[in-house]
């Protein structure tokens, strides 16, 4: 839980993106940066929601 609190004061903190900028300076790659990640979808056609009913 306490690793969670650190997560969200460097992201959402002035000082927190300071300190972030100051640890990575130090040991790189050590707080990586969320990436978003698009995750495929499938939306079901007409005859699979007539199947349902």
């Amino acid at each position: 839980m306490l690793k969670y609190y650190f997560y969200m004061f460097i992201l959402y903190n002035d000082y927190g993106k300071k300190l972030k900028e100051v640890l990575n300076g130090l040991f790189p790659g050590l707080i990586k940066e969320p990436v978003r990640v698009r995750v495929p979808v499938r939306v079901p056609g007409p005859r699979q929601e007539q199947r349902r009913r």
